[in-house]
């Protein structure tokens, strides 16, 4: 057989296959249409309550006051163990740190009538909005103090309310930061064992002239060392991940008696030894469904989230986060019924027939973003409402964590933009999730927590991560959220490696409890700056404004917009390149608007609500037809 008969024949008998329509472009005939009762579409949400979603660790007691604790969060140096002075520096911090987790145990424990908050200088609305929850709730704030003051001086009565601190602690434990970095994790874990405050050698003589004992030396000590000392004596209810020279998270750690882990050894540098035997440990000890906090950088993330998601733990992004215990002090009677804006689907125009593009920022589940500077810098970007952003938002964790910065992300919510619950949960891989014990309990369970809170708050799309989109794990993964709520109306999905875009924007179907066919949108493309470079479908808003204009008509795509990528506005230029130069300034939804802004009529810009609905109606038209003309309002 010769080379181009050979040829001819191999044509014939893949033409069917390459002749065939993409998933993108087939519509689907013969459908199932559910039976569908009559109901207000905007109503469609249930009441603020339990349904075991309440998960997190919180503090219970609310007492009738509190100190704040003054220098420490606008230090620069807060971090930095190499300052002398007795109020400075990562010797200062820890102080704090430990006196707050303290007290605040003691308030739920009934020991103390008075909570310590750490004050924030630079008065983030984040942190304003929770303080003042803390006025409203009865609360009231005796002054501002140093920690030094808190340790050392005397105080009497105030309005009946013992105010005293210094009587609450056993003595102190001893860290050595500048010569043991690890002691500093040590400290924080045995500070709630020993009921003591953590100090440094540096201040020692100070402590010990006030009277104070050491009842822990963990100068010497390893992480490896405390985990096998101190785990039994640790509540598994949750873990936290921080690296050595920090002190954040140190107060939740001791406030709920948890255990501590570093990463890396040696701050920034893994080369010279990580604690991953421990972490591991650490993982299978934890109770089933028990949230991660915290980060740890120059670690990959497929290193410890991955290690995390395997054995059913959601990740919660909050090294930045502070004074997490009287954020979140009794959360669950701070809900209130705050309701994202929805488009209703009899809004939207189904015979206009245009290339679809709706933009989706990334990282939403990171809470110490949305506690600093999201809403300032990204939410309140001037082309939010232009661009119809969907802005992922950790909303479950955010609720729990913050009630109120939950309410002033869902308040601030531009009609035309889209709120997306991220990543279910909390940051995890919805294809692994679980899969080393228990997969399908720990999912359904997840699943049903997220799904209570984007029910009450009226959420309807939600985001997730996976580490292979398309593969049997995934769509279990879809399935399970999609079976419990159905009140969900669509997934949008990007996958972590090799590129967010890896999906190419295939779209998967699943059945709903009701019956109907729910929509998982894997993103077609992203804008996202690679070091200078454009990489198959993610690149400049140049780069991907090319790829979108080439798509067919009536098409959709679901683009997302890498939160920290930096470019520069080059205008309608069609150079790929150089919005990627480095020292660009537009970054978020800004970056997406220069993407649309060189749109034709060809093209439009929608938001992530109406691609769904699209997608559903060009798939599905007879039951998502049926499904819409049953809305009463």
């Amino acid at each position: 057989m010769t080379k181009n008969l050979l040829v001819f024949f191999i044509c014939i008998i893949l033409l069917p296959c390459c002749g065939r329509k993409t998933p993108e472009e087939q519509p689907v005939t013969n459908e199932d249409v559910p039976d569908v009762s009559p109901a207000a579409y905007m109503s469609l949400y249930d009441p603020v309550a339990d349904a075991g979603q309440y998960t997190l660790p919180k503090m219970n007691v609310v007492p009738p006051k509190y100190w704040s604790c003054v220098d420490v969060l606008e230090a620069s140096s807060r971090n930095d163990p190499d300052r002398s002075a007795h109020g400075e520096g990562l010797q200062y911090h820890l102080l704090c740190q430990s006196i707050a987790g303290l007290v605040n145990a003691a308030v739920d424990e009934g020991r103390s009538q008075i909570a310590v908050w750490l004050y924030d200088h630079g008065h983030r609305d984040s942190y304003e909005l929770s303080k003042k929850a803390l006025d409203n709730l009865g609360m009231k704030e005796q002054g501002l103090q140093t920690g030094l003051e808190l340790a050392l001086n005397d105080y009497n009565d105030a309005d009946g309310v013992k105010i005293q601190l210094k009587g609450l602690f056993d003595g102190y434990v001893l860290t050595d930061l500048k010569n043991n970095p690890e002691s500093n994790l040590v400290a924080t874990v045995a500070s709630h064992v020993y009921n003591s405050i953590i100090v440094d050698v540096r201040d020692r003589d100070l402590f010990d002239k006030a009277g104070y004992k050491m009842t822990y030396d963990a100068r010497t000590k390893s992480t490896a060392e405390a985990w096998y000392e101190f785990k039994d004596r640790c509540s598994n209810a949750a873990l936290v991940v921080m690296p050595v020279l920090t002190g954040e998270l140190r107060q939740f750690v001791i406030k709920n008696k948890l255990f501590a882990l570093n990463i890396n050894k040696v701050a920034d540098n893994p080369s010279q030894g990580q604690n991953l035997d421990i972490f591991e440990e650490a993982l299978s000890w934890l109770a089933p469904g028990a949230r991660a906090y915290g980060w740890e950088g120059n670690v990959a993330e497929d290193v410890f989230v991955n290690r995390a998601s395997l054995t059913g733990h959601p990740w919660v992004p909050a090294d930045w986060y502070y004074n997490l215990p009287l954020t979140s002090i009794n959360y669950g009677a701070r809900q209130k019924q705050t309701l994202v804006k929805v488009q209703h689907p009899k809004n939207i125009d189904f015979n206009k027939k245009k290339r679809f593009v709706a933009y989706w920022l990334t990282d939403g589940d990171n809470v110490q973003w949305m506690m600093n500077d999201f809403v300032r810098n990204y939410y309140s970007d001037k082309h939010s409402a232009e661009v119809k952003m969907g802005y992922g938002v950790a909303l479950h964790n955010l609720s729990l964590m913050a009630p109120e910065q939950h309410k002033n992300i869902i308040d601030a919510q531009l009609q035309e933009c889209t709120l997306i619950e991220a990543l279910g949960g909390g940051y995890l891989y919805a294809d692994n999730f679980g899969q080393y014990d228990m997969r399908s309990d720990r999912l359904a369970k997840l699943a049903s927590d997220v799904a209570a809170s984007m029910r009450q708050h009226r959420v309807k799309i939600l985001g997730l991560m996976c580490r292979d989109v398309g593969s049997a794990a995934a769509k279990d993964g879809y399935r399970a959220f999609i079976e419990a709520n159905d009140q969900l109306e669509g997934i949008v999905v990007v996958q972590y490696s090799p590129m967010y875009a890896s999906g190419e924007g295939e779209i998967f179907w699943f059945k709903n409890s009701a019956g109907f066919q729910i929509p998982v949108v894997t993103v077609k493309y992203t804008i996202w700056n690679h070091e200078g470079n454009n990489v198959s479908r993610q690149g400049s808003p140049a780069f991907v404004f090319g790829k979108l204009k080439s798509e067919a008509e009536n098409s959709y795509s679901l683009v997302s917009v890498h939160a920290w990528s930096r470019f520069h506005d080059i205008g309608n230029s069609g150079d790929v390149t150089a919005e990627l130069a480095n020292g660009g300034n537009v970054y978020g939804t800004s970056a997406a608007w220069l993407c649309s802004r060189r749109f034709d009529t060809s093209m439009e810009t929608i938001s992530v609500q109406e691609l769904i609905w699209r997608i559903r109606m060009k798939f599905y038209p007879q039951q998502t037809t049926a499904l819409i003309e049953s809305y009463t309002d």
